[in-house]
């Protein structure tokens, strides 16, 4: 899943992040992507801060045009910066930091090697830095802490108006923590200024300590100074980012199969052995996001598109780029198995009798070949122990005939070959 999927999924701001200069609605625009170098005037409202060499400015690095902009973030340990999940690079892009400095574009340039996130949705990260940052690092919100009812300072470089360009300088502005938006995202409204676009994944603290990574806004349109605003609050998440930089970025055992959300093998990853395994968005990689599948040797993966082994289905049975394979973000859940362990979990159509010629599988749910090269071709059908596949020679229910089977079953002899339009596959 990538920025503008998580922002819309989310209603985040995802045109750059903001925490003092959030966007008016869930355009899911990826409008403040700017090359670094180019710049204006301020957030909506606020001041400019006091020296704070703390605050990072994340962006993304973009081959051969550049490094463009995306988000605000903290620096919480030597190579670790806490910034916003939809901050972070797309396919084809990588990130990068700058710390130590106020002015906009300027600072000691890190690059980002590796990318955690406590869940799919959760509109929080940790970048991890190929080199250390000096410091000093911000204090985080204890596990136990509750900020509602408190007022808050957000830091960030976002956009004043239009054009969305950043802040040169970063600001401050006053925010009132009103109450929850949900199970882990607080809600604020603006005092002396409110976020725009730029400054998602920055802070707010309350009494010297970091309570919440900005998100979203609502209301903003670039005058607003009483917008409400959203984070995601840091002591729901403390126990996840003390273990996360206590741990280091995660290494997974060689025996696993990794799904990772950029096709190069990177970014976001998780890693899964042998059994069922769906993938919800409260998983790590989460639903429809997998662009890229590592598969130890002697393994099979039978992917779905489906949660609960259902829909069309692929097989890997080694290292994929799952964009090259037009598989790209398209996994709901998977299993893992020996390559040599029977096939249960699919059933499995042929273009001939006998088991023969072109093949293609499906878990449960229904489907049909109309309009595709299998329309009227399929000859034999494989169905595992626990299945029954139904064939009909029109649309499901609206067909004259069909056709039940719960075991391995040559079309011809049951008057059916080459008539089969649609099917449907089920679980005894």
């Amino acid at each position: 899943m990538k920025k503008k999927e998580l922002g819309n999924k989310l209603c985040l701001v995802v045109c750059a992040g903001a925490a003092l200069g959030l966007s008016s609605a869930c355009t899911g625009a990826d409008a403040s992507d700017e090359p670094l170098g180019s710049h204006s005037s301020a957030i909506v409202g606020g001041e400019v801060a006091e020296a704070s060499p703390w605050a990072v400015q994340v962006f993304d690095v973009r081959g051969s045009t550049g490094d463009f902009y995306q988000c605000t973030g903290t620096l919480v340990a030597p190579r670790w910066v806490l910034t916003a999940q939809h901050c972070i690079a797309d396919e084809g892009e990588t990130s990068a930091v700058r710390v130590g400095s106020n002015t906009y574009g300027q600072g000691q340039r890190i690059a980002v090697d590796a990318v955690e996130v406590p869940s799919a949705v959760a509109d929080i990260a940790l970048l991890h830095l190929t080199e250390d940052a000096d410091g000093p690092f911000v204090q985080l919100a204890e596990a136990t802490s509750d900020a509602v009812g408190s007022s808050a300072t957000a830091y960030g470089w976002g956009s004043e108006g239009t054009p969305l360009v950043m802040a040169p300088s970063l600001k401050k502005a006053t925010l009132h923590i009103d109450g929850w938006r949900n199970d882990e995202e607080l809600l604020a409204t603006g005092v002396t200024g409110a976020g725009w676009s730029g400054d998602s994944g920055g802070p707010w603290f309350v009494d010297g300590r970091q309570v919440a990574v900005f998100s979203a806004s609502n209301g903003q349109d670039g005058t607003n100074l009483h917008a409400t605003v959203t984070g995601v609050d840091v002591a729901r998440h403390r126990a996840w980012i003390d273990a996360t930089i206590a741990g280091g970025p995660t290494v997974h055992p060689a025996g696993e199969v990794v799904l990772h959300d950029l096709s190069n093998f990177s970014g976001i990853s998780q890693g899964f052995g042998l059994g069922h395994h769906n993938l919800p968005n409260l998983t790590v990689i989460g639903d429809n996001r997998a662009s890229a599948i590592r598969v130890p040797a002697g393994l099979r993966v039978t992917a779905f598109i489906h949660h609960h082994f259902g829909g069309e289905v692929r097989i890997f049975t080694s290292d994929t780029d799952l964009v090259a394979a037009g598989f790209n973000d398209a996994i709901s859940s998977i299993v893992v198995s020996n390559a040599s362990d029977p096939q249960l979990d699919v059933v499995t159509f042929y273009e001939h009798a006998n088991y023969s010629g072109a093949s293609l599988m499906y878990g449960v749910g229904s489907g049909y070949f109309y309009s595709t090269p299998w329309d009227q071709t399929v000859s034999s059908v494989r169905v595992p122990p626990g299945f029954q596949v139904t064939l009909y020679d029109g649309l499901w229910v609206y067909s004259l005939e069909s056709r039940v089977f719960t075991t391995d079953a040559n079309l011809a002899p049951h008057n059916f070959d080459d008539k089969a339009r649609s099917f449907l596959v089920e679980r005894l």
